[in-house]
């Protein structure tokens, strides 16, 4: 088992930063490389898509589970198979500040993970893009206009 970890300040309020990283159905407009779909019949059921960056068509998709949901500071999701390998991509909050320090961290198990140790560095620098695309995605200011039209009043 190994843990690779990155940690980022963010200049946004802390709950527009959790309700982004809870809005599984939109993880595609900020991960660089994952898309999740939630499961309506079951909330904590996920589809996981791997994209690779440039490519039009995914390279693999699997079934995964929010594992920890801790308003508003703790966010997981696992995927994989127990003792083969499981992946587990998680987000801490807390308030800062600045806004809000994010720290993310991928946590892979299981015998098909060894590999992962040569491969860590590889993997800190996606923790890395995946901060920054979150970094971008929250200046653009796209959530807060999306969750004011669905509370808007009509005229």
């Amino acid at each position: 088992m190994f843990t690779v970890a990155n940690s980022i300040s963010l200049s946004a309020p802390l709950a527009r930063v959790w309700r982004v990283l809870v809005d599984v159905d939109r993880y595609r407009d900020w991960h660089p490389t994952v898309g999740l779909e939630s499961d309506p019949a079951d909330p904590k059921k996920l589809l996981c898509t791997y994209w690779r960056p440039g490519w039009t068509d995914p390279v693999i998709s699997a079934d995964g589970r929010i594992v920890c949901l801790e308003r508003p500071c703790h966010f997981a999701w696992r995927v994989g198979i127990k003792g083969l390998l499981q992946i587990e991509e998680g987000f801490h909050l807390k308030k800062s500040p600045e806004g809000t320090r994010l720290t993310h961290r991928l946590c892979c198990s299981g015998i098909g993970s060894w590999p992962g140790i040569v491969t860590s560095p590889f993997l800190r620098r996606q923790l890395v893009r995946t901060g920054d695309s979150l970094e971008r995605h929250l200046r653009r200011g796209t959530v807060i206009s999306r969750y004011a039209q669905r509370n808007a009043r009509p005229r």
